[in-house]
């Protein structure tokens, strides 16, 4: 496969994994079907790499974005941001600031894509203090990712099974898959069914192995459980240490540039973690969806990795992460 091949699967990763493509006319959504390509377990690992790699235009580096990243409009666009120079008065002559802001802006040019109900741009430090405020509503007032925290706990425990069957069911279904298939050829070998019939039925046998093939990939994404048993004495040591960090940051002067940056830096570490998606509506009011990753939080003695079926003794008990809780995140919207 070419490097122009792998760039538009990597573009196009969601799709390839989720097996539903998504293309637009006239402003009209269609989904069209296509076989994954990419497992789970893979799709996640790209996504995680692709946030860490994450790098910003140079002509960014005059100002400090806070919600870079996460902000998006009914459009369904993801919001750049740049630095403003200059303004338009009331007789519209643009003229020089005097100092210069920051915005952000709709990145869909498209117009019978453009929602009505996008602002197109708003000033960067209003829509931060919004984002800034509900964050730290949720850092305050923990008891909702405690919440949500004990309802995946109780979700992971209810949804426990014995990752062995499970594989040995799937793997008995490809063993079958592949007797069936060679069965096939043997009989159009000996004229019993016509090669038409036989490349029907292969071609289906072939989208059966490849969803088999994508659930025993999915596997991989299990936890312990029995390395949650401490799991909520971690957690609440963990916010106690945020409150801390957000209470400083609210009382925190800076003096110069530098503090200044410092500080910036230690609010984006906190919005990266804590922020999954900001949305801004046509009144420029920002809907928050926190996401916090327990998993995470709880690297050290309840690690979410790929496991190795192979390599899992047996009689140990594991649990799916259900979907509802992607990677393991509890969930808020503010």
């Amino acid at each position: 496969m070419g490097a122009p091949s792998i760039q538009a699967i990597l573009i196009a990763a969601k799709e390839y994994a989720y097996g539903i493509k998504i293309q637009s006319r006239k402003g009209e959504r269609f989904e069209i079907p296509v076989a994954p390509t990419i497992d789970m377990v893979t799709y996640e690992r790209f996504v995680q790499m692709r946030a860490s790699k994450r790098t910003h235009p140079a002509n960014h580096v005059e100002f400090d974005y806070l919600i870079g990243g996460v902000l998006y409009c009914p459009c369904d666009s993801k919001w750049g941001a740049r630095t403003q120079k200059t303004r338009k008065n009331k007789d519209g002559v643009v003229r020089e600031r005097k100092s210069i802001v920051g915005i952000y802006y709709c990145t869909q040019n498209h117009l019978d894509l453009v929602s009505p109900d996008c602002p197109r741009h708003t000033g960067a430090k209003k829509a931060e203090a919004q984002v800034w405020e509900k964050v730290c509503e949720v850092v305050d007032n923990p008891q909702y990712l405690v919440a949500q925290a004990h309802q995946l706990v109780e979700d992971l425990r209810a949804s426990a099974t014995n990752i062995h069957e499970e594989r040995a069911r799937i793997e008995k279904e490809m063993e079958a898959l592949t007797n069936e298939r060679q069965s096939l050829i043997t009989w159009a070998r000996q004229g019993r069914i016509t090669a038409t019939d036989m490349e029907n039925q292969l071609s289906a046998m072939t989208l059966q192995e490849l969803s088999l093939k994508h659930e025993l990939s999915s596997l991989g994404q299990r936890i312990n459980l029995n390395s949650l048993n401490d799991w909520e004495e971690k957690f609440m040591e963990y916010l106690a240490d945020l409150q801390v960090g957000v209470e400083e940051l609210k009382n925190v002067a800076p003096q110069n540039n530098e503090e200044r940056h410092n500080v910036f830096l230690l609010k984006k570490q906190i919005v990266d973690t804590l922020v999954h998606k900001a949305t801004i509506d046509i009144n420029r009011k920002i809907m928050v969806d926190i996401r916090l990753n327990l998993l995470a939080v709880l690297d050290q003695d309840a690690k979410s990795t790929t496991l190795d079926l192979a390599y899992i003794g047996k009689g140990e008990t594991y649990a799916r992460i259900p979907d509802m809780y992607p990677a393991g995140q509890i969930r808020l919207r503010l």
